[in-house]
């Protein structure tokens, strides 16, 4: 895994970094990673300065950091490209009452029916050689109605490929829909040609842009992508 040269974060409230997450009666308990579960604990501190006191807390401010240390865990910026999504955690709410003031830092992975994939075994280092199986694939093409992210051992039109593009700070406005299409649409040109290398004439490239308001949580990056005509089983990049 790429190592930072930071140190990581203290560790704070009732996750460790490492801790695998099973969902038992809508709670997450923990449990060995060597068994099914469904997040991994990648981080935690305690909250900043004036937090807002409201209960649950807005996820916005520490979102970033979840970010950042998602592509630091698992090895890789590319974390955008893949099924795995981050998910903050708080105390209680009888913890909150009591002045417990912390987070954690998640990563859970998405299924065919937008929920939690169990999986077993460690994500830690898990990009550092490429996408693997965990390439981010669609049923169709990602801005149409009622598509679904699979496997890509799974039929699917369009698979994302690696080296995300970044658009900007979360700290910055959100640039506008064209300026990030001028952008980043003739390197997901570049990217989609390099990955195929000529041998699928009927793919064509395409391109994913954050949502203007998840821009604040730190999605700022462009995601770019292969879609085919007919489905497909197996990832049509050669680095596979």
């Amino acid at each position: 895994m790429t190592q930072s040269s930071e140190p990581p974060p203290k560790q704070a409230g009732t996750h460790r970094a490492g801790d695998c997450l099973a969902i038992v009666d809508n709670a997450f308990r923990k449990i060995g990673c060597e068994a099914e579960h469904q997040a991994e604990v990648i981080m935690s501190d305690h909250l900043p300065p004036g937090f807002a006191a409201d209960y649950p807390p807005s996820t916005t401010p520490v979102a970033p950091t979840c970010r950042a240390e998602m592509a630091r865990y698992l090895g890789s910026q590319d974390v955008p490209a893949t099924r795995l999504e981050h998910r903050v955690l708080w105390p209680t709410a009888e913890e909150w009452t009591s002045g417990a003031r912390w987070f954690a830092c998640a990563i859970m992975e998405r299924d065919p029916e937008n929920k939690a994939a169990k999986r077993t075994g460690s994500l830690a280092g898990a990009l550092s050689a490429g996408l693997g199986s965990l390439r981010k694939c669609y049923t169709e093409d990602p801005l149409a109605e009622g598509t679904r992210v699979v496997g890509c051992d799974q039929p699917h039109r369009s698979e994302a490929t690696p080296r995300v593009i970044p658009l900007g700070s979360h700290t910055d406005p959100a640039p506008a829909y064209e300026e990030s299409m001028k952008k980043v649409m003739p390197r997901c040109e570049t990217a989609v040609a390099t990955f195929l290398d000529g041998k699928r004439p009927d793919a064509t490239p395409g391109v994913i842009l954050p949502a203007t308001e998840y821009w604040a949580s730190g999605a700022t990056t462009g995601v770019c992508y292969i879609h085919t005509p007919e489905p497909v089983t197996g990832t049509l990049s050669p680095e596979q």
